[in-house]
């Protein structure tokens, strides 16, 4: 058996990702994600606390990360989804030694976005004009554009998401205008301060019913208003499955005949069997969803109170890898990264099925994309004109990024 992949010289993360029609690359190689969210617990708060948010990359929590990224490599992974960052902090020493690592970074903005309280039972129904505006406030834009201002600079940096955890129903679809305007405002900010062009995606909740329309909003449009990928959360594979079983056939062919936008799996990995088979790795990694998606990332690596988790963390606080399910998911990734039969992990108990991330040599043009919006009704707020945000934007440049005259297009 080869000796743990965290022991071996990584290739450095250090070329960006960008996105080119329906798929992200590397270069002139097309870049498949292959990896997972983390979200460190607070040690220092009471069990009942534990699930407070915690800033991974900060140089207080450089050692655990150290420890943690060890369990990713070896797992076979290239990427981590980090869901919360404190923009008063410095995180260049972690995501310099990342990408010494050869991990790329993708990061969640605007999740301090609020969902607006609900309005009273003999109140019309949800109004996003006058509902939603009131969340996206100056203070919010300000320290979600530190974060992108930082994190813009690191060649390791995968993609910027717009989390769309507001969206958790039919009643919330109104956020959805607010969500498009945060894609448009990050984009003019990032082009605004200069540098290279970054991937600003949308992230999704696990919503069937709203999934196609959430998709077609996001990818219509101009160029600097729409998502440059969408991202969802997707957990209707459930124990041992297939491509048919688990409805992955029916969504990729409604992807496919909508839009041609890069698609993602923000969260993967349903725990109704324990341990996970992690079965839906090697089909994720398939040319029956590279078509359409380039990867994704597993839920979780630190356990939490949702039982969800590679590695758990007991009361006494040390850390035990949850060795089965570990496993299996590094079996899995270790046939789709395999080259060589004898690089698979396992592979002197039997044959195992060959790994090779096949797509369609096509490349489909997203940057000529058009599309459509869904039909407005009642509970989706759906207009091509998004309001303005008026009068920060000379402001926030300013401000972040140092320079008292920039010109920047009015959004």
């Amino acid at each position: 058996m080869p000796e743990p992949l965290s022991h071996l010289t990584p290739m450095p993360a250090s070329v960006p990702i960008t996105t080119r029609g329906h798929a992200f690359w590397r270069g002139d190689e097309r870049f498949f994600v292959k990896g997972i969210t983390y979200s460190p617990r607070n040690r220092d708060l009471n069990q009942a606390d534990r699930g407070a948010a915690v800033n991974a990359l900060s140089p207080e929590n450089f050692s655990e990360l150290q420890e943690d990224i060890a369990v990713v490599r070896d797992l076979g992974m290239n990427s981590i989804f980090i869901y919360y960052l404190d923009p008063t902090k410095d995180h260049s020493e972690a995501m310099n030694w990342l990408e010494e690592q050869g991990i790329y970074v993708m990061v969640s903005i605007f999740t301090n976005l609020q969902v607006p309280p609900a309005r009273p039972k003999n109140m019309s129904s949800f109004k996003a004009h006058s509902d939603t505006w009131p969340q996206y406030s100056t203070v919010l834009v300000e320290e979600n554009l530190r974060i992108v201002h930082e994190f813009a600079s690191y060649p390791n940096l995968l993609g910027f998401v717009v989390s769309g955890h507001t969206v958790r129903s039919r009643a919330h679809t109104g956020m959805a205008e607010v969500l498009r305007a945060a894609v448009r405002d990050t984009k003019a900010f990032i082009q605004a301060r200069g540098g290279r062009h970054i991937p600003v995606g949308v992230s999704a909740n696990d919503i069937r019913e709203l999934m196609m329309k959430m998709i077609r909003y996001f990818s219509a449009g101009s160029p600097s208003e729409r998502a440059d990928f969408h991202a969802n959360e997707c957990y209707s594979w459930a124990g041992p499955s297939n491509f048919m079983w688990s409805g992955w056939s029916n969504m990729v062919e409604s992807i496919e005949k909508t839009t041609r936008i890069p698609m993602l799996l923000a969260e993967y990995g349903a725990n109704v069997r324990s341990p996970r088979v992690w079965d839906e790795v090697l089909c994720l990694y398939s040319p029956e969803m590279t078509g359409v998606y380039s990867g994704g990332f597993v839920y979780t690596l630190i356990h939490g109170q949702n039982n969800y988790g590679i590695i758990r963390i007991g009361n006494d606080g040390e850390k035990k890898i949850e060795r089965e399910e570990f496993t299996n998911l590094q079996k899995s990734l270790s046939i789709v990264n395999a080259r060589n039969p004898e690089d698979v992990i396992g592979s002197d108990q039997g044959q195992l099925p060959p790994g090779l991330e096949v797509a369609s040599e096509r490349v489909k043009p997203y940057e000529q994309w058009i599309g459509e919006f869904p039909e407005c009704d009642d509970s989706w707020k759906a207009t091509e004109e998004i309001p303005p945000f008026p009068g920060y934007w000379e402001q926030v440049v300013s401000e972040i990024v140092g320079r008292e005259e920039l010109e920047v297009a009015s959004p």
